[in-house]
């Protein structure tokens, strides 16, 4: 009888603390997933023309040989699950000495992404070497976002080259307006329709009516803010286009185009928006001083209700 109880005793304890380890695990990980970090993007390309788009949206493009380090906040353009990203270089011709970086940063909400980004993971590819392949060289296995190695290559083609890169998010997410608005088809009508649409603004412009412009662009105001966890009225006034209208000895709108415009889908061909020749866009702001330059107003749109709307 005695041993029996002290037998009973030590299941009981070994129950309580298997209890408490469980409880202390489903904890760290209950931690770890309610903590909402916000995301980056960070690359380099040692003087080669590039351009940079996360799931076919192109964030930037760089038409000349050009050699810098730059970062880019994402978290509106990151969704629940696989993510893509594709850093296209233009190249003439590659030499040893040319390499693509491509780091995906992660931080707290407040902190700064400059300083106080970590590194989730980093891929490195020198397209100068025969037959070298993209290189994850570092990762962090206890970030949200995570590479996926087997999906990760460098693709040669006629016009440019891809470095592509597939992601694991892990970290909950929004369902953004990107993921939700209409399957677009690559025709004359969606063309035609989404031109009526730049040109309405393209009066705004003229117009000068800043309230008009930023009200269309609620949608993209409401997710920003919540990306970046900052109060609406900051994203209105950071995106507010009074400096071109209070400026007209600086900034001359350009007038909208007459040709026909080349439709761009992206995003499983839920995301669109047009341009002229090239990367050039339909609305721009020329600098009166500046020959040559033009600031660029660049919306990509959704259609939802059977509506176009600016979803970024």
């Amino acid at each position: 009888m005695g041993l029996h109880n002290e037998g009973l005793r030590y299941r009981m304890k070994s129950l309580t603390a298997l209890i408490i380890t469980l409880m202390i695990s489903i904890g760290a990980q209950a931690m770890a997933q309610s903590e909402d970090y916000q995301f980056g993007v960070r690359w380099s390309v040692n003087g080669l023309p590039s351009s940079l788009s996360v799931h076919g949206i192109m964030l930037d493009f760089t038409g000349t040989p050009s050699s810098f380090d730059r970062r880019q906040s994402v978290t509106e353009y990151i969704r629940n699950g696989k993510n893509t990203i594709n850093l296209d270089t233009f190249p003439y011709e590659y030499d040893a000495a040319h390499k693509v970086r491509v780091s995906l940063l992660y931080w707290e909400p407040g902190k700064n992404p400059n300083t106080e980004a970590r590194t989730a993971f980093e891929v490195v590819m020198r397209p100068g070497e025969e037959g070298a392949k993209p290189e994850v060289v570092s990762r962090d296995v206890g970030a949200p976002l995570q590479p996926r190695k087997s999906e990760i290559r460098f693709v040669r083609k006629e016009d440019f080259d891809t470095l592509h890169i597939s992601l694991n998010n892990r970290q909950p997410m929004p369902t953004w307006c990107w993921e939700e608005g209409d399957v677009l088809r690559d025709n004359d009508a969606t063309r035609d329709s989404l031109t009526r649409e730049y040109r309405r603004l393209h009066k705004l412009f003229a117009a000068g009516n800043n309230d008009a412009l930023l009200a269309a662009a609620s949608t993209r105001t409401q997710e920003l803010a919540t990306a970046t966890d900052t109060p609406e009225a900051y994203v209105r006034h950071r995106f507010s286009y009074n400096m071109f209208f209070d400026n007209p000895d600086i900034y001359q709108l350009n007038s909208f185009p007459e040709e026909p415009l080349t439709l761009n889908l992206a995003a499983d061909n839920r995301v669109a928006w047009l341009t002229t020749e090239g990367v050039q866009v339909p609305i721009r702001f020329n600098h009166v001083q500046e020959e040559g330059v033009s600031s660029k107003i660049r919306p990509y749109f959704i259609r939802r209700n059977g509506q176009w709307v600016i979803c970024r």
